[in-house]
Formats: C-alpha cells, structure tokens, sequence
C-alpha cells in the first residue's frame, strides 16, 4: 500500500479537475493505496518570503517553514506519503498559481538533503482546453531533475488514463 498525497490547484471544487481526481482517487483506493487529497484554493496558504529560515532546518523537519498557516496540514502528509500527486487545469500555458505556491513552499521540506532522504514518485494529472501543455512539462521535467524524484505518469482531459494510473501504484 503507498501513501498518495494529491495537491489539487483547480479553482472550481467541482469542476473538470476534480473528476479526473475522482477517476485517479478511485483507481488508486482500489489497489489498496490510500489517498489525501488538499483542496488548495480553500487554504490559507501564503507565497515563500525567500527568508531562508528553511536553510537551517534539519531534513525531515515536521514544520520546515517559518510560517505557520495551512501548509503545516500538507507539511505533515508529505513526509509520510510515497507518491505527490499535482493536479490542476491549465491556466495561461501552466499549472495555477494556486498550486504553484504550494509547490513554492514545499521547497522548504527540500532543502538539504530532504529530497533524496524523502524521494518521492509523483503524477501529473491536468485538464485543458487545448492540447498544448509544453510549458506544464517544461515545469515539471525541471521540478522532476532538480529534487531527483521520478514520474509515474501524466494524464491531460482523460479519467479513464487517470483511473489506470491509479490503479497502476502498488
């Protein structure tokens, strides 16, 4: 059983993100995984400050961050899950910026040597009105080489994928 933490920047609660979310969840529960999914447009989640406080912190910190608001929740998820899930539509050629601050502060629970300490497997699941995503991969080709981590999988517009995908963790 894997511990899947899904990180979802959609800014409508019900929208075409959440099904996909809904179809991978679903796919995931019935391999046996279990999964938290944070609604992040709900958060209070403030953007970094660059205050550095993170660079003192020892790896593995439960609270990393020098401040104190909604991350701490996903802070205390992340470091017990094996699979970060992102999922969001595709707002001007990228993920939201809903989702971007939350990504910007898991950078905190980087730092060090916490990404290879804590490497984690991670999915991209993406709704669009288009079918260009290149700016999105760029992103996350980036976010994958620099903390080490590796890719599951992407879905973009397709909750039978999703289901499969989640199906596919063990």
């Amino acid at each position: 059983m894997k511990k899947i933490l899904i990180l979802n920047g959609a800014g409508k609660k019900n929208g075409n993100t959440a099904a996909l979310i809904k179809a991978f969840t679903e796919g995931a529960e019935s391999s046996g995984n279990e999964v938290r999914e944070f609604y992040l447009q709900r958060m209070n989640i403030k953007g970094c400050l660059d205050c550095q406080a993170c660079a003192k912190n020892e790896p593995g910190k439960a609270e990393p961050c020098a401040q104190r608001d909604d991350m701490s929740e996903i802070y205390h998820e992340y470091w017990d899950s094996d699979v970060v899930v992102f999922a969001s539509p595709v707002y001007f050629w990228d993920i939201t910026g809903t989702l971007k601050t939350a990504v910007d502060r898991i950078y905190a629970a980087l730092r060090g040597d916490s990404a290879k300490a804590y490497p984690k497997k991670t999915a991209l699941l993406l709704t669009s009105g288009g079918s260009k995503i290149d700016e999105v991969d760029t992103w996350y080709v980036n976010l994958l080489r620099w903390t080490g981590w590796s890719s599951l999988g992407e879905v973009l517009n397709d909750n039978d994928a999703a289901r499969k995908l989640g199906e596919s963790i063990k």
